[in-house]
């Protein structure tokens, strides 16, 4: 009886943990979903959100270098709620797979730099099969960290 019970408690708390928003992947394993990322907009004026078919990319830094390991966030851009996190791998790259179309935020962090607030419209059009550059730069510089569609 006791090992009946374990098991329905074990396959319970594994169906509940593989029903996530999105799915958050990377090239790398430290690749990771978290949900208790903290929103922040340090933009001095939002810009028009990047149109996209999927949510990949790479950060970069000023001099076009990767950044490997920058927590990379998607908030909705509703609310802000988080949906999901990744870790960039050593190239810098991230992806989100299995993202709902519409309007969200993606918030990159490195430590010591300005993180960079973009906003995103995933879409099925074929003008958004472009990929997602986000250039970290210091902080206290006119501009922050930013991000463009190529």
């Amino acid at each position: 009886m006791k090992t009946r019970r374990l098991w329905t408690v074990a396959l319970a708390a594994l169906a509940i943990t593989a029903i996530p928003t999105a799915k958050a992947t990377a090239a790398e394993p430290w690749a990771r979903a978290v949900t208790t990322a903290t929103y922040v907009n340090e933009n001095g004026t939002d810009p028009a959100p990047l149109n996209l078919r999927e949510l990949q990319g790479t950060v970069v830094g000023l001099g076009g270098e990767a950044m490997p390991r920058a927590q990379v966030t998607l908030f909705t851009e509703a609310d802000h709620s988080p949906v999901a996190t990744v870790t960039s791998d050593r190239e810098g790259k991230f992806r989100f797979d299995k993202v709902e179309k519409g309007f969200y935020r993606v918030l990159a962090r490195v430590e010591g730099l300005c993180p960079a607030n973009v906003p995103v419209k995933l879409e099925s059009s074929l003008f958004a099969k472009r990929k997602l550059i986000i250039t970290m730069r210091p902080k206290g510089l006119d501009t922050c960290s930013y991000g463009v569609a190529k």
